[in-house]
């Protein structure tokens, strides 16, 4: 104690690992034993931490619910073992392998501060997209409640919202606007395409801890590839992919201005059916298709999203998005 006050050390992690196993075992759908406790056991769980602050957090709490656990980059390395800790399908190929070659059910990796979520399956990396509809999916099973998602986040949420009466409600990229859509809406779920989740009943920030854990859940259900395929089949297929064009910070207000009035009626021979101009330009078409072009907030870039039923549609977009906006920059 003196003039700056005093420090204090105090266990964060206990609170945090009892609130989220407590809440994934009060949603219904997942197995718990006779006095409501979740139970995992028989789920096995290839772990990655990449070296970041989910190590001892997220394998200890799947492990505390009966998991088995096999961890892999779980090791203090403040180097990252040489790369980004960024949950990317490329960074994740131990982890995805031991999911596809049947060591484990369920492959689920943090990014560097435990607030992202990847995951893998036996039919292999999953994609953030499809896990979000397969988590919504899954809570809908007891409860009921729309979804928020950002302008870059797949319509296959809107799919699964709709066949359940439920709403979704859009928003700018960045979690702090899902988190305020969350309160708004007391929404079930709340997502965004880059791995950041969270879910009603705990705090408004994306969590990859709870994520896992509920991920693990959710597989513990159903395995996870039968229920992505069931809603597939339901809802239709979906491919998204993105795109990153350079372009410094001070160009970005002028590309998004000249990009207003360079739109065309049409992108890659399908007509536009309407424009949301929450975050950038999203050009949906009249396919059930759609297009995405804002600046990064993150990198000296300009992002290019596009969604479709097949991945020759999806890159065609990509592409015609690419002549669209390269020109300007």
């Amino acid at each position: 104690e003196g003039e700056h006050g005093m420090v204090v050390r105090d266990d964060l992690v206990t609170p945090h690992a009892e609130a989220v196993t407590d809440l994934v075992a009060s949603l219904g759908f997942s197995p718990t034993d006779a006095d409501g406790n979740l139970d995992l056991s028989g789920v096995r769980v290839a772990y990655d931490a990449m070296h970041g602050s989910g190590r001892g957090v997220t394998d200890a709490v799947l492990e505390a619910a009966g998991a088995e656990v096999k961890r892999l980059r779980c090791e203090d390395d403040p180097e990252f073992g040489g790369g980004a800790p960024e949950p990317a399908e490329s960074n994740l190929h131990a982890m995805t392998d031991r999911v596809v070659d049947g060591e484990a059910d369920i492959g689920l990796a943090n990014d560097g501060d435990a607030d992202r979520i990847a995951v893998a399956t036996p039919a292999g990396y999953l994609g953030e997209n499809r896990f979000f509809a397969a988590t919504y999916d899954a809570l809908l099973e007891e409860n009921s409640g729309p979804a928020v998602r950002t302008v870059s986040t797949t319509f296959l949420i809107d799919r699964i919202a709709e066949a359940h009466g439920e709403e979704v409600f859009e928003t700018a990229v960045g979690f702090k606007w899902v988190a305020e859509g969350m309160a708004e809406h007391d929404a079930l779920i709340g997502g965004e395409e880059s791995g950041g989740f969270s879910i009603r009943g705990h705090v408004r920030e994306k969590d990859g801890v709870l994520m896992g854990l509920l991920g693990a859940a959710a597989a513990a259900a159903e395995p996870m590839d039968e229920r992505v395929d069931r809603l597939l089949e339901a809802h239709g297929d979906i491919v998204a992919d993105k795109i990153s064009l350079e372009c410094p910070d001070s160009e970005k207000e002028r590309v998004i201005e000249e990009l207003d009035g360079a739109l065309p009626d049409q992108i890659a021979d399908r007509e536009i059916a309407e424009i949301v101009t929450l975050d950038g330009f999203k050009l949906l078409l009249e396919d059930g298709s759609w297009l995405l072009v804002r600046p990064s907030g993150t990198e000296p870039a300009m992002r290019v999203y596009a969604e479709a039923a097949s991945q020759e549609r999806a890159d065609a977009l990509l592409s015609a998005g690419r002549d669209l906006v390269a020109p300007l920059i």
